[in-house]
């Protein structure tokens, strides 16, 4: 019986052993996978998402941007059913995270960032530090807010108390301001920009890594006047401890119903502001796309977002598709025509 049952064994340790032989030399195995990857990933959607997802934010915590992707994150877990967890990546006025985004080599859907025009409409344009990305390099999701810029100075300040003030004393002595980033790609130093070369003023930007920073600086004295949007300073505003000198919109805001804005005190029809959404790297799966756009579109939709967000000083507006981008098109050649570029 065990002699038998050794025979057996071995009949089948034979049979194994050749067969094995026989599928490694049929040149039917697997091939490796390339090491190239793969202009658009098109398997669908599986089982996504499966693990966490990160949206990306250019800009330092605590300021309106960052505030505003933190409520629409919290929110977007519900609709998608995994966390999104919210990364800062601070500097170049949101650039170190967009060209991250627009040179991912894994475009899977679990990365997105927030987007900040003119900041990113305009990179291509600025003469300091051209970029070579654009709009068109991404894959534009929405929009959530356009928040409009303002003018504040310190409530106790005494060197101009007014807009009028203001610009008599910055056509005689250098005048600084804070940004999170430098010309034509900010809407905030494109305000400061709009007077230099309009009514011959001298204000000066001050660089830094973000709209917290901006403040701190302000409110310690070392730079003189703080252009920002209202989403950032809007408390402060409430509170009295600035003074906003002009906002540029074309009609007043409801928000601040007693700040003028610029046209208003006859400073001619610049309307400038954030607008703030999100964007893909290009190359994900449709059916990926549409589930995280989906969740998106209904976190920046959601009620307690909104009125949340509208406390802070920020307006919904959603857009997409072409309509998104026709926006952001039309942010860009606004721009170019304060600085004058054909």
């Amino acid at each position: 019986m065990k002699k038998n049952l050794l025979a057996l064994v071995l009949v089948l340790v034979m049979t194994m052993t050749f067969v094995a032989g026989c599928s490694q030399d049929s040149g039917e195995s697997t091939p490796p996978e390339s090491s190239e990857p793969a202009a658009e990933n098109t398997g669908g959607a599986g089982d996504y998402p499966s693990k966490p997802i990160t949206v990306n934010v250019g800009f330092s915590a605590g300021g309106s941007s960052d505030v505003m992707v933190r409520l629409m994150a919290k929110t977007m877990e519900e609709y998608i059913g995994q966390p999104v967890v919210v990364v800062n990546k601070p500097g170049a006025g949101g650039w170190v995270a967009w060209e991250e985004l627009a040179k991912s080599t894994d475009p899977d859907g679990y990365t997105f960032s927030l987007i900040n025009s003119p900041n990113i409409a305009l990179g291509a344009y600025d003469p300091v530090n051209e970029r070579e990305f654009t709009i068109d390099d991404y894959d534009l999701l929405a929009n959530q807010v356009t928040d409009f810029s303002v003018l504040a100075i310190r409530k106790d300040e005494t060197r101009f108390t007014d807009l009028d003030s203001l610009v008599k004393y910055a056509q005689e002595n250098t005048t600084l301001s804070a940004c999170s980033a430098i010309g034509i790609i900010s809407d905030d130093a494109t305000v400061t920009e709009y007077f230099n070369m309009n009514y011959g003023t001298d204000f000066q930007i001050v660089q830094t890594g973000g709209a917290k920073e901006s403040e701190t600086m302000f409110l310690s004295g070392d730079t003189d006047v703080l252009a920002a949007n209202i989403g950032d300073i809007l408390p402060q505003y409430r509170n009295g401890d600035y003074k906003i000198v002009a906002v540029f919109s074309a009609e007043r805001v409801g928000l601040m119903p007693d700040v003028l804005t610029a046209k208003e005190q006859g400073y001619g029809d610049i309307e400038m502001y954030s607008a703030r959404g999100y964007a893909l790297p290009k190359g994900v799966d449709p059916e990926v796309r549409e589930i995280l756009k989906d969740a998106l579109e209904q976190a920046i939709k959601d009620p307690e977002v909104v009125s949340k967000l509208e406390e802070l000083g920020a307006a919904t507006d959603y857009m997409e598709g072409e309509e998104y981008y026709n926006f952001l098109k039309q942010n860009i050649e606004n721009s170019k025509q304060i600085y004058g570029i054909e």
